[in-house]
């Protein structure tokens, strides 16, 4: 696993933040409520602005941090039906970005503004600034040895120390309760009487908890692909490694029936055990580069990573195939310039908003390793399944979790709508019936029968309940299915409604390399 590939990662992260900077107020910009907007300097069609916020509603006449905004205005504005406030997810991703940049509907984008903003202490709103040099620190490897866990407790203890120092207050104040009432206040600063909210992944903690928070100020609010924050620290890891497996079995199952994929007829368990094995004894050379070794942590990562968004069996498949018979890549390997050096600091608030969300801690590594040992019985397939050790960044946090798991007490009249793909490597099936199980009959889960995750954006049946759902409050009916839209390279993609989600557009093909693909030590959301 190679320190460079995380420089070129963080490096991106910072680097988005100069590439969509916000506008300089024009001097005529009309304020609407406390926020005044003025075109994005970017792209003059969207407006961007700033909102004032306590760094803690405990305390809601001490010091403020500053929201950043932007919003795409309603294209029709005869049939305006307010603001639809957008968050991607993450956590620690740009909803400025996503307002400016995803893709919606004509029809929700004819009657809403798509308003998104940056949660408190991500991208450009009052940002945890941490060193690289800390992060690139962390513990890289599986915590599955007494050693492996005291380092991970020390190196994200470290972390956490460095990134408090250099970035204020706000640093102990980003949990998703304080993230509600921003919500909140972006809603009253915008003129809404009732709030209109569409939070993807992550973003479905956010809109949980605001309809537990606020319960009489819901016009719609959509969870599409969902959190289940009940959760504790071992279920958490059972259940992520639950979802892991079943995408993997989708996998399997998928090319034993499909004559293009590349192991089609083939035992192809046993064949992905053989690879895992050679991985193990350090027998996988990567065929164009034999002195390097594949490890099987490099083998489950390109598999269920390259799974997360599409079901690129096919292609998966074939570099598999490709692996096992030692043949080289074809493409050729064009030269690049040199990188940037990143910048010594850079903003990382994937650490501080988890580890104040869950409390994913153990007592000592006997527990954490028991939470191990019960999320690889749920993962056969997959070595060291990541999601199972998603906790372990937190294993140093030094304070208790400001928002930890409970069960949702829902009070709402105004009807959820879930929305969930029955096989979704990030935030699985398993998740949204928890979730919307928790709320009863004051919500409805729509099921996507297909792969990948978020499911706006892949079928018109999906994207038309959704639409119906936010414009004009038709819940879909109780146990609405979606049929699933074909796997990429076994039709056109034009049979599906429209080929980007929301939240990121699906490649057209695998964007992480087999080799190399150590991230930061991050879930899949």
């Amino acid at each position: 696993m190679r320190k460079p590939l995380i420089r070129k990662l963080v490096a991106g992260m910072a680097a988005g933040l100069a590439v969509i900077p916000l506008a300089p107020l024009a001097a005529s910009a009309a304020p609407t409520g406390p926020v005044e907007w003025a075109p994005c300097a970017e792209d003059a069609t969207a407006l961007c602005g700033t909102l004032e916020v306590p760094v803690d509603w405990a305390d809601p006449d001490g010091p403020t941090i500053t929201l950043a905004l932007a919003k795409r205005p309603a294209t029709d504005p005869a049939a305006r039906r307010g603001s639809l406030i957008v968050n991607p997810g993450g956590p620690n991703e740009s909803g400025v970005n996503t307002a400016l940049g995803g893709t919606y509907s004509g029809e929700l984008r004819r009657h809403f503004d798509i308003l998104g903003f940056d949660p408190r202490g991500v991208a450009r709103s009052t940002p945890i600034m941490c060193s690289l040099d800390r992060i690139l620190a962390l513990y890289d490897g599986s915590v599955d040895t007494p050693a492996a866990f005291v380092e991970m407790v020390t190196t994200s203890r470290d972390l956490a120390a460095d990134c408090r120092s250099r970035s204020g207050p706000v640093f102990d104040h980003v949990d998703t309760l304080q993230v509600v009432r921003d919500i909140d206040a972006i809603r009253s600063a915008v003129g809404d009487e009732k709030l209109t909210f569409f939070g993807m992944s992550y973003g479905t903690l956010m809109a949980q908890q605001y309809a537990e928070l606020y319960p009489d100020r819901m016009r719609a609010i959509v969870a599409d692909s969902t959190m289940d924050h009940s959760q504790d620290a071992r279920g958490f890891a059972v259940t992520q490694a639950a979802t892991a497996q079943d995408s993997f079995n989708e996998f399997v199952a998928g090319c034993a029936r499909l004559t293009e994929c590349a192991l089609y007829g083939r035992d192809i368990r046993q064949f992905w055990h053989r690879l895992l094995d050679r991985a193990a004894r350090g027998e996988l050379p990567d065929p164009d580069d034999p002195s390097y070794r594949i490890t099987q942590r490099e083998l489950v990562g390109f598999v269920l990573r390259n799974l997360r968004y599409q079901p690129y069996w096919l292609d998966i498949a074939s570099e598999l195939e490709r692996l096992d018979t030692g043949r080289p890549s074809t493409a050729s390997a064009a030269a690049g310039q040199p990188a940037d050096e990143p910048p010594t600091v850079v903003p990382f608030a994937y650490q501080a908003i988890l580890c104040q969300d869950w409390d994913l801690k153990a007592r000592d590594f006997t527990e954490w390793d028991s939470f191990l040992d019960a999320a690889q019985r749920e993962a056969p397939d997959l070595p060291d399944p990541p999601g199972a050790q998603a906790g372990a960044i937190c294993l140093g946090w030094p304070t208790p979790a400001n928002n930890p798991q409970r069960p949702v007490t829902p009070a709402n009249d105004t009807t959820l709508l879930f929305a969930n793909a029955l096989h979704d490597p990030a935030t699985g099936y398993n998740w949204a019936l928890g979730a919307a199980g928790q709320f009863g009959d004051r919500a409805e889960l729509l099921t996507y029968e297909g792969w990948g995750h978020i499911v706006y954006g892949r079928v018109a049946c999906a994207d038309e309940a959704i639409d119906s759902y936010l414009i004009d409050l038709v819940v879909p009916a109780n146990g609405t299915r979606c049929a699933a839209a074909p796997p990429p390279g076994t039709t056109s993609s034009a049979a599906r409604s429209r080929a980007a989600s929301p939240e990121a557009d699906p490649p057209a093909a695998p964007l992480v390399p087999l080799r190399g693909d150590r991230e930061l030590p991050t879930w899949l959301f």
